[in-house]
């Protein structure tokens, strides 16, 4: 399988498999093989490979997303916000899938309250931690303990119930006073704080009221509507400008209560890759934000990175990418260069900078050209060309902007098309007058769209083929075709023996069976993976932790911590008590971010198996033990009536050890097992290093208790800035203190290093984390008895109860019943199921070659 060809080889192997299943559908089976037939074609249509569109605010991605859907205008571009953090997804469908009777459509999904209280809680959270009507609701926990809550937003929006009227009153309470401060001195809002300030007071406004109760019933939706429910309103700034008292309606500002949404449309860029895209939310807006982007980057199966190309690589790009790098999924990413006017200039300035900016960072990934604005172009070319019924009215009216002049939509595209000029070759576009194919042709060569899919396609098709067109579809077809022969030739068997020897082979089967069953589950308790689930799940949590307490999160925290202790070298203390409580004040929210981005991200790494051979043990141990249960299953599948023919070995598949990966990142991170952990983590190591800290700065502080009036006056206003002093002698007393915090300062990293190494300290973050392993690996066992047990129910059901039955029957209506069995096995059953099983094994095969 060449490389170049991947996209149409998969297309044709899964044309195939879909062929073979309809065949397969359309058998006359009983219901139990039907369905599971029935579901493998779903996952055959719908199991989608899953990019990720990333990269900072107008960097182009929603461009992209809308060139990928064929030109069409899907995710709204150009609104100018960057807050509402909603994921939209698109997946061609395949054949002709109609939902709620629509040929096309969005399913909508929103936020839950515990997400809207996460969404609000990076604004409020600083006027609500001063109020005292917020503190009265929370007269349950001890000072320490709310001002543990309170210290960051994952555990400030735990103590918030949307759903309690009081809490509702204080948030909006909270909301006016901010808009309040904002009359005051609107130069001390960020444009981010704006945005969710304006986000969080509609969100408080409108929770819980009938209309929203009611639109959040309805999730299927046409995609028009859609559109609207995700668009801010064109005049969204203007109504802002009295603040708070902002009028909306509803329907107006619905996307800030849309969590995701997928859209289903037919597609031929992406019925090419086979896959979903999704326009992924920015990073570091918010908490929320931060967390759906972080969820979306670890659940896709590649990343598509757009730099934004007018420029230099910026601070932003770098941030998002360490924390990708961070996360271990470098290796996914396809990085692009998203270049904006003439290609030859860009490629010769942007590209070289922004690799060297990206090497000194410590990444080393190929940087792509590619333009945006001339894929979606392309692609609305060739929309206009061979399918203008789907260019919709929205589309006519964002190209008008795009264009900057109303017309016929030919026209505005030539003239958008003129205007971006990237180089000789599309210049040549001026001569033409009307729309061509070759017009198009050129421009879509020039936006090099093709070549990233190409990268995509060779990138991410053979990595999931596997799991769709063999795991899930093939041999999940095969199987349920071998079972249902199976119950044929054993009803055939039954039809013709006699019922005495009959139950006698029954017999015997029976007790074959539950002697297989019972060495299989013993096979199971000696396993290493169930004898030592506490010994093998610590281990795999002593490599999270080893992943999470790197390098990176060294030189992050060493860089924190080194901040704040500039901060506070500013202030005087008396006593040791008051030095300690505003240094904890001030590293709590940031060891609290730091610890939690570490472990959530050592849980990706892990996933990923990136520097961990724990995941590898419990992969080997649980193969081990499937292959000890097919070897016992071997040797007693002897009987020569074929009593127990069809039953198949029970297995763990890759998919379910995944799975088990999926439950156990879920677990720890989505029910905010994390921040729990990562708080714990954070007090245990705050203690270590404050033991370190404290003596250091008592010399730091005689020294400054020393200084005249006049130098402290000097120091407590910025002590960085001692060059405007007057008298040379305070100067000098100025500089050696300097150097007194500086020789803190650069003593940081070891003291971290040391405090994170300590096994104690790495054992107690272990600990909670190996519990939910724990529970992890007793699932996957538990499968694994469970269809020990189902062999036993279905050799009952079906081998049994039905021969049963058939004794009742004259000998030559079980005669008959016998032939008719015989002719839909051999002739029918067992055709259709060695076809399917050369199917897999020729797709198989391919993959490795």
């Amino acid at each position: 399988m060449k490389s170049e060809n991947t996209a149409k080889w998969y297309e044709s192997r899964r044309n195939d498999l879909l062929a073979l299943l309809n065949e397969a559908t359309g058998l006359a089976l009983p219901e139990k093989y039907a369905e599971e037939l029935r579901q493998t074609v779903r996952k055959c249509q719908e199991d989608a490979f899953e990019i990720a569109l990333v990269g900072e605010f107008q960097g182009g991605k929603s461009t992209t997303f809308n060139a990928l859907c064929d030109g069409r205008d899907i995710s709204p571009r150009g609104q100018g916000i960057k807050t509402s953090a909603a994921v939209i997804s698109a997946q061609n469908i395949a054949g002709d899938e109609t939902k709620n009777g629509l040929s096309e459509w969005a399913e909508v999904s929103f936020k839950t309250p515990a997400a809207i209280a996460l969404g609000i809680s990076t604004i409020l959270r600083r006027p609500l931690s001063s109020s005292d009507a917020f503190r009265e609701l929370h007269n349950d926990l001890s000072d320490e303990e709310f001002s543990m809550a309170i210290a960051n937003d994952d555990t400030f929006s735990s103590l918030v119930d949307l759903d309690n009227p009081v809490h509702r009153k204080i948030l909006l309470q909270a909301t006016d006073s901010l808009w309040e401060q904002w009359k005051r001195d609107k130069g001390s809002f960020s444009d981010d704080d704006l945005d969710q300030l304006r986000i969080a007071t509609l969100q408080l406004r409108f929770y819980g009221t009938p209309d929203e109760k009611a639109m959040e019933k309805a999730t299927v939706l046409p995609i028009d509507r859609f559109q609207k429910m995700v668009a801010f309103p064109k005049d969204w700034m203007v109504r802002w400008v009295e603040g708070g008292d902002a009028p909306f309606s509803l329907d107006e500002i619905a996307f800030v209560f849309v969590h995701s949404v997928l859209v289903r449309i037919h597609s031929e860029n992406l019925r090419r890759l086979g896959c979903r895209i999704t326009d992924c939310p920015g990073l570091f807006a918010n908490a929320y934000d931060t967390s759906v982007a972080r969820r979306t980057i670890l659940n896709a199966d590649a990343v598509w990175y757009l730099i934004n190309g007018e420029k230099q690589i910026g601070q932003s790009d770098l941030k998002i990418i360490r924390t990708v790098a961070a996360m271990g999924l470098l290796g996914k990413i396809e990085m692009t260069c998203n270049l904006k006017g003439p290609h030859e200039q860009k490629i010769a300035e942007i590209i070289p900078a922004t690799k060297a900016a990206l090497v000194n960072a410590g990444h080393s990934v190929e940087v792509v050209p590619y333009n945006a604005r001339l894929a979606f172009l392309a692609e609305q070319g060739k929309l206009l060309l061979h399918s203008p019924a789907l260019f919709s009215a929205l589309d006519r009216s964002n190209m008008a902007v795009d264009a900057k002049r109303e017309g016929e939509p030919t026209e505005m595209w030539t003239r958008m098309v003129r205007r971006i000029g990237t180089s000789i070759e599309v210049d040549d576009v001026e001569t033409v007058e009307g729309l061509t194919e070759d017009t198009v042709s050129t421009v879509r060569r020039e936006s090099r769209l093709d070549e990233i899919l190409s990268r995509l396609e060779t990138d991410i098709i053979p990595q999931k083929a596997k799991s769709i067109l063999v795991d899930r579809g093939s041999a999940r077809a095969a199987n349920a075709l071998s079972a249902y022969e199976g119950v044929l030739k054993s009803t055939e068997d039954a039809a013709l023996s006699e019922e005495a020897k009959w139950r006698a082979e029954v017999d015997a089967a029976r007790k074959q069976l539950a002697d297989f069953v019972d060495r299989a589950n013993t096979t199971i308790d000696r396993s290493a993976f169930a004898a030592d689930k506490a010994g093998l799940s610590r281990d795999m949590a002593r490599d999270i932790v080893s992943l999470a307490f790197d390098d990176e999160f060294v030189g992050n925290l060493s860089e924190h911590v080194s901040v704040v202790l500039r901060l506070i070298a500013r202030n005087f203390y008396w006593t040791r008590k008051s030095m300690e409580k505003d240094l904890m004040q001030r590293l709590t929210p940031i060891m609290a971010d730091d610890f939690r981005d570490a472990l959530t991200n050592a849980v990706g790494k892990w996933k990923s198996g990136a520097g961990t051979n724990s995941l590898s043990r419990l992969h080997r141990s649980l193969e081990d033990v499937c292959a000890d249960i097919h070897d016992l299953w071997v040797d007693r599948n002897l009987d020569a009536n074929g009593m127990l023919n069809g039953f198949k070995t029970p297995t763990v598949s890759t998919d379910d050890i995944l799975d088990m990966c999926g439950d156990f990142s879920s677990g720890i991170v989505e029910r905010s097992g994390i921040g729990e952990i990562a708080e714990d983590a954070r007090r245990g190591f705050f203690t270590v290093l404050w033991e370190y800290i404290w003596p250091q700065m008592l010399i730091f502080i005689g020294a400054m208790i020393s200084l005249p009036l006049t130098i402290v006056a000097v120091i407590g206003k910025e002590i960085w800035d001692m060059a405007k002093s007057e008298e040379q002698r305070e100067q000098e007393e100025l500089e050696k203190i300097q150097r007194e915090v500086a020789g803190i300062v650069n003593s940081v990293r070891p003291e971290i290093e040391k405090a994170i190494s300590n096994t104690k300290f790495r054992d107690s973050i272990s600990a909670p984390i190996s519990k939910e392993l724990v529970r992890s690996v007793e699932k996957l066992e538990t499968t694994l008895r469970k269809q020990l047990d189902g062999l036993k129910r279905d050799f009952e059901k079906e081998r049994v109860s039905g021969a049963e039955k058939m004794f009742g029957k004259s000998v030559e209506e079980r005669k008959r019943i016998a032939e008719e069995n015989k002719a839909i096995r051999t002739g029918t059953i067992a055709p259709l199921r060695e076809r399917i099983e050369g199917f897999e094994k020729k797709v198989s095969e391919e993959l490795v070659g």
